[in-house]
């Protein structure tokens, strides 16, 4: 028996614990793995973490994270390299558990951070540093609807593979009713990297492309349909708006702003995306549905980090410890529901022929789950202290534990 206590590309043969989350809920299991994959049988040898009492749970899923801005801009108008930015998002993600991560990269006629050049910056980062990124980066386009002159370029983004999800968004209305908040107008407008009048003629002239919008946004969804995207709405305020976008093949409600809209979405098949810091809070931080009470309604089939990555983590953990439900059901929102509401049947869950994406947990201090180690495709890519290892060879129990992580 030894230990490291870092990352290593080193490709695991299996993980062994008492308390491994497999199909038929918590208990002891060995998970076999190899070419990245998990195994029906664990091989003859090979390294294998020995997780002891800590909690081994399929990797973490964020359908929807934006809070890399942060990193890009940390200050109103400061910004940074997407390179240095995103490999301080990439540990971010590792600490709290996400092997996968859907960046919410948005493309606004508001420019600025969320302008077209930014999105570049983004893409460029994200195909230069994939070889040494420890998580799974993805881009969740978010489309400012009212932005007719980037229809052309999303379209093209999407024909070259760039884009992984498609959401619509409109927060031009909202914005618009905010004009008289100076506060609100002068963060709009950092943000836009650029003075307020300026601002202010930006968002009239998007606002002048009212009756263009419906058609364009029709094209955009179907564009991304044909080339198998899944396409969200966000924010759908009633349950007209759900049904419409529902009717153009957009099966996922991204933070629903009414409990009417959310139930028809899950009365239809659809998934409901709601935020883990709304569960952390004990409420929406713009008067959206309490997200605790959509997920013991049955109304949330998933949460996504939004502006906070250690959210999902901590939420899953307070879900259970509130009673709303299971630990393996709360986790179901944070893995398997949202790997499946994107396309990705190859994770969410530790079965034979899913990627092998783990995090050891230790739940040991109520209410504060840390991440001890992340294992992205059978490799630990994340280590916050020693992890005992072994080799199968030498567990003497291997033959007991066969068999016992579930199909």
């Amino acid at each position: 028996m030894h230990t490291i206590s870092q990352a290593s590309s080193t490709p695991l043969a299996g993980i062994t614990g008492r308390r491994v989350m497999g199909a038929d809920g918590i208990g002891l299991a060995m998970l076999g793995i190899h070419n990245g994959s998990v195994m029906a049988q664990p091989p003859a040898s090979g390294p294998c973490i020995d997780a002891g009492d800590l909690l081994v749970l399929p990797g973490i899923v964020d359908i929807h994270g934006d809070a890399f801005e942060r990193s890009v801009m940390p200050r109103p108008g400061v910004s940074f390299p997407y390179g240095a930015a995103l490999l301080d998002v990439d540990r971010q993600l590792l600490a709290h558990g996400i092997t996968t991560e859907f960046h919410g990269v948005t493309l606004s006629w508001e420019g600025g951070l969320r302008g077209e050049a930014y999105a570049l910056r983004m893409f460029d980062a994200l195909a230069q540093l994939r070889p040494v990124l420890g998580a799974e980066h993805k881009v969740h386009l978010r489309f400012e609807a009212y932005h007719l002159a980037g229809v052309e370029t999303a379209l093209s983004w999407m024909a070259d593979g760039r884009v992984a999800l498609l959401a619509i968004n409109d927060h031009l209305p909202t914005m618009a009713r905010r004009m008289s908040d100076e506060r609100k107008l002068v963060q709009y407008a950092e943000r836009a990297e650029c003075d307020t009048e300026t601002f202010r003629n930006r968002l009239r002239a998007a606002s002048r492309n009212a009756q263009e919008v419906p058609a364009a946004m029709s094209c955009l969804i179907a564009a991304a349909l044909a080339a198998n995207l899944p396409v969200a709405s966000h924010d759908d305020p009633d349950v007209a708006t759900r049904q419409h976008y529902h009717a153009q093949g957009c099966r996922i409600a991204e933070f629903p702003l009414t409990v009417e809209a959310a139930t028809l979405a899950r009365q239809i098949g659809d998934e409901t995306v709601f935020g883990a810091p709304n569960v952390l809070r004990g409420k929406s931080h713009t008067g959206a549905p309490n997200a605790t009470e959509m997920v013991a309604a049955g109304l949330c089939s998933v949460l996504a980090s939004d502006y906070y990555y250690p959210a999902l983590l901590q939420a899953a953990f307070k879900l259970a410890q509130l009673g709303v439900c299971s630990l393996p059901e709360a986790w179901h929102l944070v893995s398997r529901n949202p790997a499946r509401a994107t396309g990705l049947r190859d994770r969410g869950v530790l079965a034979p022929g899913m990627r092998a994406d783990a995090i050891l947990v230790d739940d040991s201090q109520l209410g504060l789950p840390r991440v001890c180690a992340t294992i992205v495709n059978g490799e630990v890519r994340h280590a916050s202290g020693a992890l005992s290892m072994t080799d199968l060879a030498d567990l003497a129990d291997v033959a007991g534990a066969r068999g016992s992580l579930a199909a």
